[in-house]
């Protein structure tokens, strides 16, 4: 009978311990995922992107004072030699300039003779600090305000997601849209705004962006096309940030885009 109590009350501890052990596992996972949740975290973004997390020594990280506060907008910057022109990149709503240094796109850019810019927009990243324009009146003047205070001279102008607020109010501007050589609009916010008698007076070189699966986005692409001239590229089996689906073949796509303003 002693054997007995001696041989249960081992197999009790036993099973306690495993417990303990799976609880503290659990709990581990648990906030590690509230931890990483809603950031641009290395789970989100491809294997397939090759420059995934390697830090480009070229890139730099800046701020702009901006309506009175310190280090307002911050922004990353490569600036190849014998640049071509720049291409200025907003962000959609769940990131921020990181996520084009984090899937490549600063180095795959930079590397064909772009000057490549990536901004945190108002209220986001490390441009927290600076109020949001409550209008699309002062979105458009936040926008060409940025080009000046950069000394960007006519860049590529890429949207995606949320930033298409930004940028669409901007390009549509008649005057504004001189600022810039080019529009690359991914999914982006705010195209319900327009007729399409709007979209085809958008006499600008537009690649419009989008995700095979982004199901909040497909319905708007056939009025995206009334825009002159434009190209559409549909990334095959990709969601709403497309461009996280397939690096390689973005960054592929948008060169391509770039290559063609340099003819005109």
């Amino acid at each position: 009978m002693a054997n007995l109590a001696l041989s249960v009350t081992v197999k009790w501890k036993f099973v306690i311990a495993l417990v303990v052990v799976l609880g503290l596992a659990v709990l581990f996972l648990y906030s590690s995922f509230w931890k990483n949740w809603g950031t641009t975290s290395s789970a989100e973004i491809p294997e397939n992107a090759e420059s995934i997390h390697t830090k480009d020594e070229n890139v730099q990280q800046k701020y702009l004072d901006w309506n009175g506060v310190d280090k307002g907008i911050f922004y990353r910057k490569i600036v190849p030699e014998n640049s071509k022109f720049p291409v200025l990149f907003l962000h959609g709503a769940r990131f921020t300039s990181k996520v084009w240094q984090e899937i490549g796109t600063l180095k795959a850019l930079s590397s064909q003779g772009y000057t490549v810019v990536a901004v945190d927009l108002p209220k986001h990243g490390d441009s927290e600090k600076v109020k949001e324009p409550s209008d699309d009146n002062g979105r458009i003047e936040f926008l060409g305000q940025l080009i000046k205070r950069l000394e960007l001279e006519r860049p590529v102008l890429v949207a995606p997601s949320m930033s298409g607020s930004y940028a669409l109010p901007f390009v549509m501007n008649e005057k504004d849209k001189e600022e810039v050589r080019g529009f690359v609009p991914i999914a982006p916010a705010a195209v319900a705004k327009y007729t399409d008698e709007d979209l085809k007076g958008l006499k600008l070189p537009t690649l419009i962006v989008y995700g095979e699966k982004d199901i909040t986005f497909t319905g708007y692409v056939d009025k995206m096309k009334e825009i002159p001239g434009s190209e559409v590229f549909m990334m095959k089996d990709a969601s709403h940030p497309c461009y996280l689906d397939n690096p390689a073949e973005f960054h592929k796509r948008v060169v391509e885009f770039l290559d063609k303003l340099l003819e005109k």
